[in-house]
């Protein structure tokens, strides 16, 4: 019987109602969101009404209902790409998670949360509003307005208000100085001086994104504790927007300039904040720092020549100017002479230092400092960095002197994360780069020989994108071409964007869909399910011919989850197959029958009760079962009845399965009362456990013989009478007065507990 418990065949127990609020599983969970997503998606593609649609819509409803037994209302939050589910965080990698909870913060909403009672017309209609483009959400009023004025009651959205994040000192709002005048931190104590700038600079990132004081903003208290450290780990995780941050620095450096610009020594507040911002460049992934040091050598060198560059560059530490210059030349930037005299001397002055401080213990290596200094001219940096000179000469001299600099001042704190950058130059990566390109370039208002040129290397990459297993970006491309056949301008644009379509419908590209899927499905099956299940029914009999290969129950979960997904399309075609040799393979498709099917199918499976292999009339009776065919309770009570021990014993797990109280009498003239053999415990704890999901109390008079049994095996017989304790949670209350009187007595504290919970309830109820 334990073996059941891990079986596809077993479904899980329904949840029971309670008030408290327990755990969600997380595969529930999962299939909620990735259902809602692609419900979403079909809103947003197809036209009202669409088979997809509804096809859709049925399957995020039936999964939010299993969700509505557990608790009467599941939030999502969000926080920009990440779905938070109380204080938790869904998995960031997913895709799926990602798309959801982008889709909802690009309408800016905070928190997203379905209300048992859900109807689906107001989950199609909740669906509608948000993949309206969010500029006509704003014209309309905000997503605030156009909620309330749908006439959804079972969805109710948290907005983000941009407007409400502000820095705050207790009940006192700071407010940056600006042109309207001084601000009101000024009347802070004089201990804060130094930090408004990073504060607002933090604050502007963090508007929205993290959590707020008492929905009051970001306390200052708050601010100060996200260190530059900190600050860089939230950028580099992509918890911050790296854009908005790029923009704020933008600014910072820009008026940094200004005030040299004026011949006027930095503030305090503005020294303190480039150092911070200096700081946080340290500890930024290699590929953001580089764009931070971009907008600084933009800022900077276009006043190079009104300015001292050792004045400009002020409070920007050695390190990261050299890595400044080093950034702009990988760019092919012109770096003026005056930068490139300020690299000479800096080469200078960190080769002396290097000399002096290491000197002893390199003994005459010391020189190469010296060295280098010398060998740096300003002449010869200007030329380094000449534009046009770049390519014939940055190749060896250039490489090599910046590696010797940086080695020799001790400039890289950490070393360059090898294994990251080798993984973008594998296949999956670029092909994905390369069709993200594409795709976006077709998404543009482009002409139409241009769109035709796109298409057509889009089409020709396609292939290589299953080989590879980037079914995210061919879902993508598949759902973006679909929406171009309807959307695009020109009826020219919707006909070539039509003949891109064409290749996902080829017979050999489906049957090269199949074979990537079957290939990645330990890896990338989610991801692989959501592409076949995109491209519609006409993957079915592939697919089914793939599901007759594994013998064992259910066969692989990643393939029947797919296959269930297709509703009545796949039972239509297991239905056709029932009639195949293969026992395992009639089996399974019953079992499919029996997870994507309706009572409907009941007629084209009967039959099957007269198959000669037993697992498959089992299959059947738990179909009928499920489909509450009325003629199944007999059928299974005669099969409890069996001469098979093995059939009697899954019997009996259907009959507590279903709850089915005809069975009663039934289930207790197997009890075994005369123990033998230490399997007469085994059989009678299966009885009990089938017993208590049905609790009827016509149960409790050899319930109360068994707690009171004195029989061989001793302790085998203390474990059977724990667990029917245990399982006595569903009979009526008063009629387990008796055993919980037994049960006080017993000597065995897991049963006196369960004893002390059942009269809790009693009080309770």
């Amino acid at each position: 019987m334990s073996d059941q418990q891990d079986n596809i065949n077993v479904p899980v127990p329904p949840a029971l109602h309670v008030e408290k609020e327990i755990p969600l599983d997380t595969r529930l969970l999962s299939e909620a969101v990735i259902e809602l997503n692609i419900s979403r998606k079909n809103v947003g593609i197809y036209p009202p009404g669409h088979i997809q649609i509804t096809k859709s819509i049925d399957r995020a409803y039936e999964i939010l209902q299993k969700l509505f037994e557990i608790r009467s209302e599941m939030t999502f939050g969000v926080a920009k790409d990440t779905l938070l589910v109380g204080q938790d965080y869904l998995d960031r990698k997913n895709p799926v998670y990602r798309d959801f909870a982008l889709s909802m913060n690009q309408q800016s909403i905070a928190s997203v949360t379905f209300i048992r009672g859900l109807e689906k017309n107001e989950l199609v209609e909740f669906h509608r509003i948000i993949t309206t483009k969010p500029e006509d959400i704003v014209s309309a009023g905000g997503i605030n307005k156009v909620m309330g004025e749908s006439g959804i009651s079972h969805v109710r959205i948290q907005a983000i208000d941009y407007g409400s994040f502000h820095v705050t000192e207790e009940q006192e709002i700071f407010k940056s100085q600006g042109k309207g005048g001084p601000s009101t931190g000024e009347r802070a104590d004089k201990s804060t001086a130094g930090r408004g700038l990073w504060q607002e600079f933090v604050t502007h990132l963090t508007a929205g994104r993290l959590p707020t004081t008492a929905g009051e903003g970001v306390s200052m208290t708050e601010v100060e504790q996200i260190d530059p450290a900190e600050l860089a780990r939230l950028l580099n995780e992509r918890w911050l927007d790296s854009t908005s941050a790029l923009q704020s620095y933008d600014q910072i450096i820009s008026e940094h300039v200004r005030v040299r610009a004026e011949k006027k020594q930095l503030s305090q507040e503005q020294s303190t904040t480039l150092s911070n911002l200096n700081m946080l460049l340290k500890d930024l992934h290699p590929e953001l720092r580089k764009q931070f040091l971009s907008v600084a050598f933009r800022r900077i060198s276009t006043h190079t020549k009104a300015i001292g560059v050792e004045d400009l560059l002020g409070g920007f530490p050695d390190d990261i100017v050299i890595d400044m210059l080093n950034q702009a030349s990988a760019e092919g930037k012109e770096i003026s002479p005056t930068l490139t005299g300020l690299l000479g001397k800096l080469t200078r002055a960190h080769a002396q230092s290097v000399h002096s401080s290491q000197d002893a213990e390199r003994g005459n290596e010391g020189t190469r400092g010296e060295d280098l200094a010398s060998s740096i001219l300003p002449e010869h940096m200007e030329k380094l960095f000449d534009r046009e000179k770049y390519e014939e000469y940055v190749s060896d001299d250039y490489q090599s002197t910046l590696k010797r600099l940086s080695e020799t001042a001790g400039f890289l704190a950490e070393r360059i994360p090898v294994d990251e950058y080798a993984k973008t130059l594998e296949d999956d990566y670029l092909d994905f780069q390369i069709g993200r390109v594409l795709i976006a370039f077709m998404e543009e208002n482009i002409d139409e020989e241009d769109y035709r040129e796109f298409g057509r290397k889009l089409v020709t990459l396609i292939p290589e994108f299953l080989k590879t297993g980037n079914f995210v970006l061919l879902l993508d491309i598949l759902e973006t071409i679909r929406q171009q056949v309807r959307e695009k301008p020109t009826e020219n644009l919707r006909a070539m964007a039509a003949d891109c379509l064409k290749i996902f419908s080829d017979p050999s590209f489906i049957d090269q869909s199949r074979h990537a899927f079957d290939g990645w499905a330990r890896t990338k099956g989610r991801e692989a399910s959501n592409f076949l299940y995109a491209l519609g029914p006409s993957m079915i009999p592939g697919l089914m011919d793939l599901y007759a290969i594994d013998t064992t129950p259910g066969g692989r979960r990643v393939l029947f989850d797919l296959l269930c997904r297709f509703g009545q399309d796949v039972v239509r075609e297991a239905i056709r197959r029932l009639r195949d040799p293969r026992t395992h393979y009639v089996r399974n498709l019953v079992m499919l029958i029996r997870w994507a099917g309706t009572p409907a199918a009941i007629p084209s499976i009967k039959f099957l009760l007269n198959n000669q292999d037993v697992k498959v009339r089992i299959e059947v009776l738990t179909a009928l079962l499920k489909f509450k065919d009325p003629e199944a309770p007999q059928l299974l009570r005669e099969t409890i009845h069996s001469q098979d021990p093995d059939v009697v014993s899954q019997a009996v797990f259907l009959a507590g399965q279903f709850r089915l109280a005809e069975t009663v009498n039934d289930l207790l003239a197997l009890i075994k009362r005369v123990i033998l053999f230490e399997s007469d415990y085994t059989v009678n704890e299966e009885i009990i456990k089938a017993l208590g999901e049905i609790g009827d109390p016509r149960a409790i008079g050899d319930l109360e013989r068994l707690a009171r049994a004195r029989t061989l095996y001793p302790q085998r017989r203390l474990k059977m009478q724990q667990l029917l304790f245990a399982s006595l949670g569903r009979y009526p209350v008063e009629s387990l007065t008796g055993l919980i009187q037994i049960g006080e007595r017993s000597g065995d504290d897991t049963i006196r507990k369960s004893c002390k919970k059942l009269m809790e309830r009693d009080i309770t109820e």
